[in-house]
This record gives structure tokens, sequence and C-alpha cells, in this order.
């Protein structure tokens, strides 16, 4: 019969120990205690959960030194090495190290796990407000299929933007690209300008919604112009 446990090597732990540093993860163990550790023992995990998100917690049994808790992604929980353990020959068999590294994104270096936070959009209802108050036409060209429309925020939410129809505007692929890299700008009154005569369309200046409530903010559209928000 067979047992399987995963478990850390002395290296193992430092590096697992150092990346729970670096990403301000709640739990961690003492630099200079894992230092003290023999470099031959290997130390078994005895309980784990899932502290949040795609997060776990484990307990390390350090045997006479009792046991802590390290914090980690679930993605490195998941490449630690396995001990099987067999009954019938009373034998542990271990992981080498090349086979430990070879789970490793990075087989000889460490690395960090980043988590992303941004603002939550409600996108699906941000496109669907804007392009009907647009009568889903670009307000730059008039073109009028919703494959190729876009509702693009006038000031992005990471800048400080928000998801009301009022940092919308209804643009085809084309002119969104140009009006979020500065190719085209469109000032506080809806006249547009363009670098180029060739990305230009039809109209001089925005063709607004028809519900005055639905313009877009001549306070946004001065931000954009005076700023690329790359």
């Amino acid at each position: 019969m067979e047992k399987r446990t995963k478990y850390f090597t002395k290296w193992l732990l430092i590096e697992y120990n150092n990346a729970a540093i670096r990403e301000k993860r709640n739990r961690a163990l003492k630099e200079e205690f894992l230092e003290s550790l023999n470099d031959e023992h290997v130390f078994p995990i005895v309980f784990y959960m899932y502290h949040s998100k795609d997060e776990i917690r484990v307990q390390i049994f350090f045997f006479e030194q009792g046991t802590g808790f390290l914090d980690m992604t679930l993605e490195r929980y998941d490449m630690l090495p396995t001990a099987i353990w067999n009954e019938k020959e009373q034998k542990m068999q271990l992981e080498t190290e090349d086979e430990i590294r070879s789970r490793f994104p990075y087989k000889n270096r460490e690395w960090t796990d980043i988590v992303v936070k941004k603002p939550y959009r409600k996108q699906d209802k941000f496109r669907k407000d804007v392009l009907k108050a647009y009568d889903s036409k670009c307000a730059v060209c008039g073109i009028q299929e919703p494959k190729i429309l876009r509702a693009a925020h006038i000031v992005p939410v990471a800048e400080g933007g928000s998801d009301e129809i009022s940092n919308g505007i209804c643009l085809c692929t084309n002119h969104e690209i140009a009006f979020d890299n500065g190719l085209l700008k469109i000032k506080p009154n809806g006249s547009i300008e363009v670098v180029s005569q060739d990305l230009k369309g039809v109209f001089d200046r925005i063709v607004y919604p028809n519900n005055k409530e639905e313009y877009p903010s001549e306070e946004y559209l001065q931000m954009k112009y005076d700023n690329n928000f790359e």
C-alpha cells in the first residue's frame, strides 16, 4: 500500500518562503529558522487549506521543532514534490532535484507570482448603453456595422474615468484605435482633429446622441485631449 505526501526540502522551503515575502503573503517563516534546518532532511506537509482565491496555506511539520504555516499560490502548491511511502517495503521514495525543477517555469531561478488588481468593469452594460445612445453608429464616420463598433472609454477607468455613458463614445475599430493612440482627437466642443487626413471620416464634428443627457462629458473630452493615457 502506498501513501503520498507533498513535502519540502530545505532549499525548496527557502525559495517558497522568499516568494511569500516578495509577494507580501500573510504567512511566511523566519528566514533564520529555515537556515538552521538540516540540509538532508525533508519536511512533510501535514495539512493544507484554501486560504483565499487561488491561494493555499500549508502546515509544515518540522519534527521536534514543531510546525509552521506558509502561504503560496495554487500553482506553486501543485509543483511541490510528492513523497511515496511503500508500506510493504517500509521505504520512502523521494523525487530528485531535477524532477522537481522540471516543473518550474524557470528551472534555475526563482520567480514572482503577481496578483493584478484592477477595477471591475460592467463592460457588457457599458457597451450596450453607449451603442444605444449613439444609435449604433460610429460618432466619427457614421458606420453602422455592430461587429466593428466599440464603446470606447474617453478616460480609461484605470485613470479615474467612469462607466457612465458620459465617459463613452461609439467608435468603429479604426477610429477607436486612432482615438486611443492620440492620432485622432476630439475637442470638448465635439470638433475632430486628426494627425493624418487619411484617418479622417466624413464628419468634422462627432455625431452626438439624441438625448443631451447622454452627451460625452466636456471634462472627460478635455482630459483625453490633453493626455494620451498610454
